[in-house]
């Protein structure tokens, strides 16, 4: 808003957020000459997936291997990060040529999409509308998944811990994790359910009960790290450890090449509770959790490759009294999206757990006699000597609830290339050494090309 204002540009935004924050509209005049373009509509969000939470609020260390951004020990935010530097260019390099131009920055995108729910049906004029969210740069995205977002919650039954019982953590780590839209249907283990398994089979082989278990952060991450908190009878100790490399090994051959670096560790250092969990309400939590529906559910039946139906069992936590679940669910047809929903709900009935559903959108279904997509292939075609792909996604875009509220509008998603989104880089990543372990990044001798062709798709529109 203030940047806008020190370019004499006219701004609004709404209240979606609060009383002093919300969703940006930014209006910029044509470049001389091409007053009457019809009017474009750029659309990014001003979130990012910041993890690991507790450095959600440091500095980014950015590193630069080669050509490949990363930032060292957490998410890099190149989604949405970099649309937002595109579009602050747009605000103030006048060179550029186009059209009247609305810059639409919303907010939430992330967790639920609040902004993009709360947009106004009569803020918009344009015509036509890029979002700027995709992640494949040669390729132009035209339809992306509807979802949904359950919260589970269970009262819990502890009890005063017995005699003879001493406290260790458990922790499953080194799993890929990754964005639960784009990453989902590349069989990549959900760290925290593995670790809910692993409690589940052994409590009919060990006399322990749990205290706590925690995963996730945002709903839209797979989970790549969880931990738990049980007491173990002393003289069963040795045992249970013995147990858990056995599990480490068994996980690594049920994922293969997929999950190379997960393990099952375990610390002793842990301050004795002053509860555990009844042993009804364990089995009943780690029920629920092994139960609740993960991973890729149903492929689509006309877009080889592409997944149709899928759930993310993606937040755990417990104090002594609650367990609290957050699971989002997409789907790219609303019956299947029902499908998923229900089994979650279902879960929750059966042990006597309250549910809720929110933040439910819908998908945005692919228009192959778009203007739009014509103008974009052809410039693409004009620039590389080759046509860009074209697909759907089964990761969810703001698309879908702009192009509810403005039915006749035409709209696309374009991006650069972000590799492993919403994934932390290792901490003390080391450039030309680490170079192939995962970690959100993108490469900045490629961000040139797709300037370009933002450049090129405006320029055309208006002319």
């Amino acid at each position: 808003m203030g940047l806008a204002k020190d370019l004499g540009l006219n701004a609004e935004m709404d209240r979606a957020g609060g009383h002093d924050f919300g969703n940006i509209v930014v209006k910029v005049p044509a470049s001389p000459g091409y007053e009457q373009a019809p009017i474009v509509i750029i659309q990014s969000h001003l979130d990012i997936v910041a993890l690991p939470e507790e450095r959600k609020n440091e500095p980014l260390e950015l590193i630069l291997d080669g050509t490949i951004l990363r930032a060292s020990g957490s998410t890099l935010g190149a989604d949405n990060g970099v649309a937002i530097a595109i579009v602050l260019t747009l605000m103030t390099e006048k060179e550029i040529v186009h059209g009247p131009l609305e810059l639409l920055f919303t907010i939430d995108e992330e967790t639920g999409m609040t902004g993009a729910h709360a947009l106004s049906d009569s803020v918009l004029s344009g015509k036509y509308l890029i979002n700027i969210d995709s992640e494949e740069e040669d390729v132009l995205t035209v339809g992306c998944a509807g979802g949904n977002r359950t919260y589970i919650n269970m009262r819990l039954v502890t009890e005063s811990p017995a005699a003879g019982y001493t406290p260790i953590r458990l922790i499953a780590s080194g799993f890929k994790g990754g964005h639960s839209g784009m990453e989902i249907n590349r069989g990549r283990a959900n760290a925290g359910q593995l670790l809910a398994r692993l409690l589940f089979v052994e409590r009919g082989n060990f006399n322990f009960r749990l205290v706590e278990l925690g995963w996730g952060t945002v709903d839209n991450a797979i989970p790549s790290e969880a931990f738990a908190v049980v007491m173990v009878k002393i003289e069963q100790l040795a045992d249970l450890k013995s147990a858990l490399k056995r599990w480490e090994e068994s996980f690594r051959k049920e994922y293969g090449s997929v999950e190379t670096n997960l393990e099952i560790t375990f610390e002793e250092d842990v301050n004795p509770p002053d509860y555990v969990l009844t042993q009804v309400s364990m089995t009943n939590t780690l029920a629920l959790l092994v139960s609740l529906p993960h991973g890729a559910a149903k492929m689509s039946p006309d877009i080889p490759g592409l997944v149709e139906t899928s759930s993310n069992l993606a937040v755990v936590k417990m104090d002594q009294r609650e367990l609290s679940i957050s699971i989002s669910q997409r789907s790219s047809t609303d019956p299947s999206l029902d499908w998923i929903v229900s089994k979650c709900e279902a879960c929750a009935i059966l042990v006597g757990a309250n549910w809720e559903h929110s933040s439910r959108y819908s998908g945005w279904q692919p228009n192959m006699q778009s203007k739009l997509l014509e103008v974009c292939e052809r410039s693409y075609k004009s620039l590389f000597g080759k046509s860009p792909g074209v697909s759907a996604l089964h990761a969810g875009l703001e698309c879908g609830l702009i192009g509810a509220k403005y039915p006749d509008m035409d709209m696309i998603s374009i991006g650069p290339t972000i590799w492993d989104a919403h994934t932390p880089t290792k901490a003390g990543f080391r450039p030309g050494v680490d170079s192939g372990v995962k970690g959100e990044r993108m490469d900045t001798a490629r961000m040139s090309d797709f300037w370009k062709f933002v450049q090129a798709v405006l320029k055309n529109l208006a002319e």
